[in-house]
């Protein structure tokens, strides 16, 4: 059954719940997190995403009792590296078809795809009387965003088929306010999975998966096949994830339980097996 969070069952109530599960094991926590939606507010422009510092804080504390934090986007390496300023962690971009782990460390780069560049100029030549719309080109992906103007989506999808009708090998996606055409491998959850068997090279981790998005629910899936996995949506709607909170405000309280949680953990839990004298692979 999925725990709603709302203003009928407290923060604290779910933290409870969230100690509960992971006291069940002796894994370590990482989190996986999905940006826009999630840790940042939607902006009428992507390029206009933030994270805000008081998060960017909380998860800097979060990496330094040696929880791995990984960002799973569809943004772009450069972009979503840029969001999260001053840290360097580990990120599955392009919705996985590129994973960083940190220190300039890559588990592979994505291709430069052909048919991208064509339907760029398909897509461009169509969204001229659109001026409202957004073209997106990812060089791996292309997106057409309509967050500027949502009545068009279906003149948007209508021009984003058209591309698809040329490359009909590209899978096509709806997010919030966006189309895109992805090659057929990017799924956030084989992304998730691929870092999580990374990790467990060295020991054994319990995965937190935090998204908004209908492109988040390949990841709240794959996490819910794996032993005591949490996933969580931000946002009403049907979905995978076993919980769910309401924004990016609760968000950004949960981490701060997260981190408290994590520190009375490592105190009174692990004793002198505690978290901050694990060291992880990404460092």
């Amino acid at each position: 059954m999925r725990n709603i969070i709302d203003e009928s069952i407290s923060q604290l109530e779910y933290l409870n719940s969230l100690r509960d599960k992971l006291s069940s094991n002796y894994n370590k926590p990482c989190l996986f997190l999905d940006i826009d939606g999630t840790l940042s507010d939607f902006q009428l422009n992507p390029i206009d995403s933030y994270i805000p510092t008081k998060t960017l804080n909380i998860l800097r504390q979060i990496i330094s009792k040696k929880i791995p934090v990984i960002a799973v986007t569809g943004r772009d390496i450069d972009s979503a590296r840029k969001l999260f300023e001053f840290i360097d962690l580990p990120i599955a971009a392009l919705h996985g078809l590129e994973i960083y782990l940190g220190n300039e460390k890559k588990l592979h780069k994505p291709k430069s795809f052909l048919e991208i560049s064509n339907i760029y100029k398909i897509l461009a030549r169509a969204c001229i009387a659109y001026p409202s719309l957004l073209i997106e080109n990812k060089k791996s992906s292309i997106a057409l965003h309509y967050r500027k103007a949502p009545e068009l989506e279906d003149i948007a999808k209508k021009i984003i088929l058209e591309g698809q009708k040329v490359f009909p090998n590209l899978r096509l996606i709806q997010g919030k306010f966006v189309y895109e055409l992805i090659p057929a491998q990017a799924n956030k959850g084989l992304a998730i999975k691929e870092v999580l068997a990374h990790l467990n090279q060295y020991e054994v981790y319990t995965p937190i998966f935090i998204g908004d998005d209908v492109t988040d629910e390949d990841g709240f899936y794959f996490v819910n096949q794996v032993e005591d996995g949490i996933s969580i949506k931000v946002g009403q709607g049907l979905t995978h994830a076993k919980y769910q909170l309401k924004d990016t405000k609760q968000v950004h309280d949960f981490l701060e339980l997260f981190l408290e949680y994590i520190r009375n953990y490592d105190h009174n839990v692990k004793g002198n097996n505690n978290l901050d004298g694990e060291k992880t692979c990404l460092n």
